[in-house]
């Protein structure tokens, strides 16, 4: 199938940039449209955002490349409004959730317009009667294609789709997926106009060329950006301009206390977690003392905000309540998610002064600054086991943070050089320098194991030719080589047919066990695992060797391996060795002993989290964050519910112990605790007081008077809300009863199962 309409033709011709700001009354733009935006105070288009609005009104496809703060985002929601008004639906693929719910809460001001408008990510799903009702489904790339190999009807309908962030196409774990995604979107739907938004990139031209889209390209930010090196009490800029940095003080909370005083705010980058909790709590002295009366109550209401947010301390709680009420907050992948909102929320609302942040900050969340400071420009890689350079892209999506719309005159991106030949080096490798090309991750292994099935299990295609003619059409097909890909594609079907995913001979097609391992979003070397898992575990197995099984498997990665944990987990092993399901020197895995205690030490903070271990205490011992606890829960909640599925395949009947232990990682409560967590707004904490208090189950609470649940609950109104459920008449369904999916979920997303997860019950903490 062709890729677009032959009888529709991109208009290649370029377009004059504007010197100026456009008024919204010389453009386009609907009369209704244009005056919701001048309510929200748009009055006017930036150059770039004036370029693309033609052509994307038009109908036509377009990337559009320019800096960070340039109004991208203007332009894809102008194409999503003509989309919903020609009767069609949109698709807004964002690479990370927390950009996903921002893009959604500023859609949502078209709502009066009558643009409807969904979220659908990894923690959230839609019932079909639901995207139905919808103009508009932000996503991620990894739910736009697990709707793909479902076939969902909502895409018939899809006019456009929005492509944010399309440079990520070069991060080896998003980029395949959306590489794909894009691929089948433009194979399956030729009329479709795919809007890009992307940062500069040294070829943005060429992955315009691919999309057969318009290549409209700017460097006009509306807030100018002054770039330099600081070393030494001075700032040197791209320019050779210097600038004095009066003392005394580090360089970070000499650059911070100075942007301070002139009414500004900083962001500082650095390459670690340790190092961002670290720099933060040197900040304090700094800003505490600049915080004005107004500003500090501000901090001091964030801070009370932070300690709603969960029933449960965590590490990240404890930490950032020592630094709020200052004006101070680091944000890193060791927090929670409402944890990381608050913070986030904060900084916007100019309550802190100064945030500490490692890299994946950058990454698309709207959170500019008038100064950023980047403090590191190396980081560990896992792969190489030793610092390497941070991309010059990536630090320079950092930098460009700088310069806040409306509020910042100009915005400084600085880097901190440690000697006068890193102040060389700094101003050739990164100010001077241009960005890295996009280039296609397709070719990695796990990738094409994944995708290729997923093609093959959709009917996406059917025979060899029909196989080739689709990774010919995908970016890498474009760009590389495409026999060296080729090769690889084929020792991938050779895996898939030894493995009984795909059926052997001349036509693809996938196996039944192909097909469930498709539609669950697994990786087949994953499902390989749980097969053999299936076949090895006896009629009431233990919860440990599950536990270790779904942790050895790729699509769980392991926690960090401390040095001085070896000889514990050691120990553990040899413990455990008899009963465990997954043996590290087997196929296919074939672990090494490193990975292999690695992958205990997961399933050890999975064992500890569902026997009810405190978070401090839990993350303590291990030397983890409740954010790390929250993905590994979610990711073993998923692969529970993938096990119970695939059990199905097997004759041998083990689905109630996989059952009972999903729900036992889902809410991180010992066994006599199940019946308590299935009421709406009792998680493990409430479900242990209440337990305590005499009430063991349902039952018991169904005979209770509600002066003694309150006074159990110190609430009034939760009580009442409990009894309610409780008391229902037989038969009906209980509250969390409905959450728990019986078959299997509507879509699956960034490998998650369809299932409420810790964030949405902020009444009782992370679960």
């Amino acid at each position: 199938m062709p890729a677009r309409d032959p009888g529709r033709r991109t208009d290649r011709r370029p377009v004059e940039e504007p010197s100026a700001p456009v008024p919204l009354s010389e453009t386009e733009i609907d009369p209704d449209w244009r005056r919701l935006l001048e309510q929200d105070g748009i009055t006017s288009l930036y150059p770039p955002q004036a370029m693309a609005v033609g052509p994307v009104l038009a109908g036509e496809s377009l990337l559009l490349a320019c800096p960070t703060a340039s109004g991208k985002s203007l332009v894809a929601y102008l194409a999503l409004l003509r989309a919903a008004r020609a009767g069609r639906t949109g698709l807004y693929l964002v690479p990370l959730r927390a950009l996903a719910h921002e893009k959604a809460e500023e859609l949502e001001k078209f709502a009066e317009l009558g643009l409807k408008v969904g979220l659908s990510i990894g923690d959230y799903d839609l019932p079909a009667e639901k995207l139905e009702k919808l103009d508009v489904l932000v996503a991620t790339s990894e739910k736009a294609d697990s709707l793909l190999r479902r076939g969902s009807p909502w895409l018939d309908r899809l006019g456009v789709v929005v492509a944010d962030e399309v440079h990520l196409m070069r991060d080896p774990d998003r980029g395949p997926t959306l590489e794909v995604s894009l691929t089948r979107l433009r194979r399956a739907y030729p009329h479709l106009q795919v809007v890009a938004l992307s940062a500069t990139v040294r070829n943005s031209e060429e992955v315009a060329e691919w999309l057969d889209a318009r290549h409209v390209a700017s460097r006009y930010r509306p807030v100018p950006l002054k770039m330099g090196v600081y070393y030494d009490g001075r700032i040197t800029y791209a320019d050779l301009a210097v600038r004095d940095v009066p003392g005394p003080g580090e360089p970070v909370p000499r650059l911070v206390r100075t942007v301070v005083e002139e009414g500004g705010q900083a962001l500082v980058f650095v390459n670690s977690r340790r190092a961002s909790e670290q720099v933060a709590e040197s900040l304090v002295p700094t800003v505490r003392r600049l915080l004005p009366d107004e500003e500090r109550q501000r901090a001091r209401a964030a801070a009370a905000e932070l300690s709603a947010v969960s029933d449960e301390e965590t590490e990240g709680i404890r930490r950032l309540s020592g630094l709020l009420p200052y004006g101070v907050a680091f944000h890193n992948a060791s927090l929670t998610n409402p944890e990381r909102r608050v913070v986030e929320r904060a900084f916007r609302d100019r309550a802190l002064k100064a945030l500490v942040a490692t890299p994946t900050l950058a990454a698309g969340i709207n959170l500019p600054a008038r100064r950023v400071i980047v403090r590191d420009t190396s980081r560990y890689d896992d792969h190489l086991g030793l610092q390497a350079p941070i991309p010059a892209m990536e630090v320079q999506q950092m930098l460009g943070r700088a310069g806040r719309p409306r509020y910042d005159p100009v915005g400084e991106a600085l880097l901190v050089a440690r000697g006068p030949d890193d102040e060389d080096r700094l101003l050739d490798d990164y100010l001077s320098a241009p960005p890295e090309p996009i280039v296609s991750r397709l070719a990695a292994e796990p990738a094409l194991r994944m995708h290729l099935l997923a093609l093959v299990a959709s009917g996406a295609v059917g025979t060899e030719s029909e196989l080739e003619g689709f990774f010919a059409s995908t970016f890498y097909g474009r760009t590389l080589p495409l026999p060296d890909l080729e090769s690889k594609i084929e020792g991938v079907r050779r895996f898939l047919e030894e493995n009984d995913l795909l059926e052997p001979g001349a036509r693809l097609r996938a196996t039944r066990f192909g097909r469930l391992t498709s539609e669950l979003y697994l990786d087949p070397l994953s499902a390989i695992v749980l097969r053999k898992v299936l076949e090895r575990a006896p009629i009431g197995v233990a919860p440990f060797p599950l536990l270790a099984a779904i942790a050895a498997t790729p699509d769980l990665p392991p926690m960090f391996l401390r040095r001085g944990e070896e000889s514990d987990l050691l120990a553990r092993y040899t413990d455990e060795a008899e009963e465990l399901l997954v043996k590290p020197e087997e196929p296919p895995l074939e672990l090494d002993l490193d990975g292999f205690l690695a992958t205990l030490k997961t399933a050890t903070v999975l064992e500890s989290w569902t026997n009810e271990v405190p978070l401090v205490e839990l993350t303590a011992r291990h030397g983890i964050g409740a954010g790390d606890v929250r993905a590994k829960v979610e990711d073993a909640d998923w692969l529970l519910f993938g096990l119970s599925r695939l059990s199905s395949l097997e004759p041998r009947r083990i689905g109630r112990s996989i059952d009972d232990l999903a729900l036992r990682v889902r809410y991180g409560v010992k066994e006599e605790l199940l019946d308590l967590v299935r009421l709406r707004g009792i998680g493990r904490v409430r479900a242990r007081i209440l337990f305590r208090a005499g009430f063991p189950d349902r039952e018991a609470l169904r005979q209770a008077p509600l002066d003694r649940v309150e006074q159990a609950l110190k609430s009034r109104k939760l009580a009442e809300m409990v009894l309610s459920q409780v008391r229902r008449r037989a038969g009906a369904p209980s509250g969390r009863d409905e959450e728990i999916p019986a078959g299997p979920p509507p879509t699956t997303a960034h490998r998650r199962p369809t299932v409420r997860t810790l964030e949405e019950y902020p009444s009782d903490g992370p679960r």
